[in-house]
């Protein structure tokens, strides 16, 4: 099992942006943005059991998680999407229930990058 990540990695996230503060803030306010959307998709896709359309939710949401500086998310959204790939349903409910979890975490921060 993987170690816990981060909620937020500031560095992290100041790197992907090429160094801009203000282009990690709009970035990970993108992505707070999106996430109310992503946690009701997630959920609809998961219970109409339509694997198809999850994975392509989970994969946009890895490919958003990637460049935010949120390293629990993205470890989360990365092993959904694995086990998506790779079929294997018997891990969908745990991942999801982890991935909602982290989901919740980041829309109750306060701020990014203060």
């Amino acid at each position: 099992m993987n170690a816990p990540q981060p909620l937020i990695d500031e560095s992290l996230a100041l790197e992907n942006a090429g160094g801009s503060a203000d282009l990690a803030k709009e970035l990970y306010q993108m992505l707070q943005n999106e996430l109310p959307y992503y946690q009701s998709k997630l959920q609809d896709n998961y219970q109409n059991q339509d694997y198809a359309a999850l994975y392509q939710c989970v994969h946009k949401l890895n490919g958003s998680a990637t460049y935010c500086g949120v390293p629990a998310l993205k470890q989360a959204v990365n092993t959904f999407e694995i086990h998506l790939k790779r079929q294997q349903q018997e891990f969908y409910q745990e991942d999801l229930l982890c991935l909602q979890e982290q989901i919740r975490l980041l829309l109750e921060l306060p701020s990014f990058m203060s």
